[in-house]
């Protein structure tokens, strides 16, 4: 079985600019993401059997869905996972009318979701401690296509691979 989600990727600006909100972040304490897995969440989807996969494919090709931007203006510090994120103090209704549209299929194909209201983020630091302050300017994230990614265990922690990527219109 493999450990799946549903995100979207950065492209290299946005990629950039996040690296150096990190590198602004990072000391001995707080443990940066590796650049490489930065992305935004659409929907966890936890262990999935590989017929449970073949599905999610197919159905996932089926969602048709404009381009949106997401536009990140906070730093937030979950205390019980211990991260610093990336968070939007508004939503797109587009995007969280894509995040229901995913959660559909998973729930129409018995994959168990969480039922806490979607909160889009990018994790930047894990291992943190506590809250920092910091100045930056928003980060706009373009989203032109979504993803099915892979979580795999690595040397350094976990290591994020698309399996398949979708176009947005």
């Amino acid at each position: 079985m493999k450990r799946l989600f549903f995100g979207i990727e950065p492209d290299h600006e946005t990629r950039q600019r996040c690296t150096i909100i990190m590198q602004a972040l990072s000391s001995q304490k707080n443990r940066p993401v590796p650049a490489a897995n930065l992305h935004v969440t659409l929907l966890f989807l936890g262990l999935i059997e590989p017929a449970k996969e073949s599905a999610l494919l197919e159905e996932a090709a089926t969602v048709a869905f404009p381009q949106l931007t997401i536009t990140f203006d906070q730093l937030s510090y979950w205390q019980k996972p211990g991260i610093l994120c990336l968070t939007a103090s508004g939503i797109a209704p587009r995007l969280l009318a894509l995040v229901d549209q995913l959660s559909t299929i998973a729930k129409k194909l018995a994959v168990t979701v969480d039922g806490r209201p979607y909160q889009a983020h990018v994790t930047l630091v894990r291992k943190a401690r506590q809250a920092v302050e910091l100045v930056f300017d928003p980060v706009s994230w373009q989203a032109d296509s979504f993803c099915l990614f892979e979580s795999c265990p690595s040397e350094n922690g976990v290591e994020y691979r698309v399996l398949k990527r979708w176009p947005m219109e």
